[in-house]
């Protein structure tokens, strides 16, 4: 059975994954990613379905960045109709854009600490940035199956593949992209904290850019291969990275403040992810276990039919990932 494919629009570039299941086995049919040039999201992507030349037609599409919300806050306990009316004045309070700007959903997850009330996924994107992708998509003969972002689509790759099984376990996950980041804290299956954090690739970038006096194309090459510079852009992107772990740091320390609970392990993933020095320096600074996520794991790939070239950073598809993985 051929799934429907994972399209997950970044700020930067495209992912796609898709899948099939055979014999309740997960195989990798495609695997591609185009970047976006300017911001020509229609070109790139229809790029990028020329060159995938997907098996179906069906597909599950992501949104990230500022014009996405995501929220988790308590409700008093009711029926799911009453909740989906509920929200549409609860949500204002939480969205930084009119509420008649959004497309909302929300889910249940269970019961907040106190027991009296219910915690609830509540996810806000703003309609005419939908609307855009749902035409694009349509456009091009494609049949859109779900619309999810990119913090819940990691989160479900992540369980979907049988990570973290263990009720007791508190982890957070980040997935770096270009120009932010993504953060999940869970235990016990359920998602408790989630945040955007306005730090990417770009930030080490231009930080080598600027105190290099090189173009931006040079200043990413030299982040991605320093080679026998690793020392000297190591201490250049120090300042940047510094800034980075303690965004994290103080998202830490208030989780553990409002549930009390510790953060056990980070899993990592995104394109930056794979910056040389990105692993250790998380390590040392937060002084937690860190993992660099394979969403790969446990998924056989067709020899005939993935670009090897391309999974060698397989943790820049954990969202189209979770897109391919939705139920």
């Amino acid at each position: 059975m051929i799934r429907p494919a994972g399209i997950d629009i970044g700020s930067s570039s495209i992912k796609l994954i898709e899948l099939q299941q055979k014999k309740g086995k997960l195989e990798l049919l495609k695997c591609a990613v185009n970047t976006i040039s300017g911001e020509d999201v229609k070109t790139s992507l229809k790029d990028l379905l020329a060159i995938s030349k997907l098996s179906s037609k069906r597909v599950n599409v992501s949104l990230s960045g500022p014009s996405v919300i995501v929220r988790y806050i308590e409700m008093p306990p009711m029926k799911k109709e009453e909740l989906r009316s509920a929200i549409k004045f609860e949500g204002g309070k939480y969205i930084p854009f009119g509420i008649n700007e959004a497309i909302l959903d929300c889910a249940i997850l269970d019961k907040s600490h106190s027991g009296n009330a219910n915690r609830v996924l509540l996810v806000a994107a703003k309609k005419d940035r939908v609307n855009s992708y749902i035409d694009i998509l349509k456009e091009m003969g494609m049949d859109i199956t779900s619309i999810d972002v990119d913090t819940v689509a990691i989160l479900n790759a992540f369980q979907r593949l049988g990570m973290e099984t263990k009720q007791e376990s508190v982890y957070a996950m980040i997935n770096i992209g270009a120009r932010f980041s993504n953060m999940n804290i869970a235990t016990g299956g359920y998602p408790y904290f989630t945040r955007d954090i306005l730090w990417g690739g770009i930030d080490v970038t231009n930080r080598i850019k600027e105190l290099l006096g090189l173009t931006p194309d040079e200043a990413e090459m030299l982040k991605r291969n320093p080679g026998e510079r690793k020392l000297e852009i190591s201490g250049i992107i120090t300042p940047a990275l510094e800034k980075f772990t303690s965004e994290i740091r103080m998202s830490f320390d208030y989780f553990e403040s409002q549930f009390g609970k510790n953060v056990d392990k980070l899993y990592i993933s995104g394109g930056t992810a794979y910056l040389f020095n990105m692993l250790d320096f998380l390590k040392e600074s937060l002084e937690v276990e860190v993992i660099l996520w394979n969403p790969f794991e446990g998924i056989k790939i067709l020899d005939e039919s993935v670009d090897k070239e391309l999974i060698n950073s397989p943790g820049k598809f954990a969202a189209a990932m979770g897109l391919a993985l939705r139920k």
